[in-house]
């Protein structure tokens, strides 16, 4: 009777690859032999469309992985994602209790690829940690959450709108703690919103409008609402405190678009400008103009838009 025998190879390592190895082994509680096969096993997970379809099939460059591996990848994401705002404010045990685990072990084993979450925890998670769902559990689309504000005439629907949401736990809707209005230093002057809805859970709403004279059609008339918008906000004893703004640099406007990280992670080192509070008003538009015509060149042109608009009746 025949015995099998594993096979026997040696291989020269570089010093520094046969270091981590060694460290990952240890740390794994294993031989490096042993952690040197499991790596390789993985390896496998991933082959090309000729290897995985041998009847030559055309796949359309679809690959097939070890799906642990990926939801591991998304879930390390999310938790870097947002403790890079917040140090430690969301830690394993968080999770998993809130999972109905009575350890954290469930845990550790989903981020070390050892199992995989089921949909359905993967749904409490991602509501837990306000990330996209389809992000977390597919791989759809990014990290953190988004909508479009399409804004109307009418200005309490469009500040109902800025600060109203819809918890994804209680399923209640639900008031956010303040919002963050981020103006492109450029000539266009686009504008996004960050909703801050409960410590570290954001939402990103994009929007069509410019805060500037480079509008286009129909620019100037959404311009003219946001101006209306503003004011009512900063004359609110309610949403005056919970209303700010900054003005960045395309670079950094352009990553809190792409929603890879999390924005206020973004935004910490950027100081807060008044322009939202002044650009429609004009005493407040004329005090400070100084200070942003260096990155805002037609601000008293954008202003005297803002500040027709407001003596207009609607």
């Amino acid at each position: 009777m025949l015995i099998s025998q594993d096979a026997q190879l040696k291989i020269r390592l570089p010093s520094d690859l046969k270091q981590k190895i060694e460290e990952v082994a240890s740390q794994e509680k294993r031989s490096m032999n042993a952690e040197i096969v499991d790596r390789l096993e993985k390896s496998f997970h991933f082959f090309t469309p000729d290897e995985a379809n041998p009847k030559n099939l055309k796949l359309a460059h679809y690959q097939i992985i070890d799906r642990k591996v990926e939801v591991a990848e998304r879930l390390a994401h999310s938790l870097n994602l947002i403790n890079s705002f917040k140090m430690n404010v969301v830690r394993y045990s968080h999770i998993a209790r809130m999972c109905g685990y009575e350890n954290a072990e469930v845990f550790l084993n989903w981020l070390q690829a050892k199992q995989e979450p089921s949909f359905t925890e993967l749904e409490k998670i991602a509501a837990y940690l306000y990330v996209n769902p389809d992000w977390l559990i597919h791989g759809d689309g990014h990290p953190i959450p988004s909508s479009k504000w399409q804004i109307e005439n009418n200005v309490d629907s469009n500040i109902n709108f800025l600060f109203s949401y819809i918890d994804l736990i209680s399923k209640q809707e639900t008031e956010a703690q303040r919002i963050i209005f981020v103006r492109n230093i450029s000539e266009k002057g686009d504008l996004l919103i960050i909703k801050v809805l409960e410590e570290w859970r954001v939402e990103v709403l994009t929007t069509n409008i410019h805060v500037s004279t480079r509008n286009g059609v129909g620019g100037q008339n959404m311009l003219e609402s946001f101006a209306r918008v503003c004011e009512q906000l900063y004359k609110s004893t309610k949403y005056l405190t919970k209303t700010e703004s900054y003005l960045i640099n395309n670079e950094l406007f352009e990553k809190i678009l792409m929603r890879e990280e999390h924005p206020l992670a973004l935004l910490k080192e950027e100081h807060i400008s008044i322009w939202w509070e002044a650009f429609w008003d004009a005493t407040d538009s004329n005090n400070v103009r100084h200070d942003f015509l260096d990155v805002w060149r037609d601000w008293n042109q954008t202003s005297s838009i803002a500040i027709n608009a407001l003596s207009k009746k609607l």
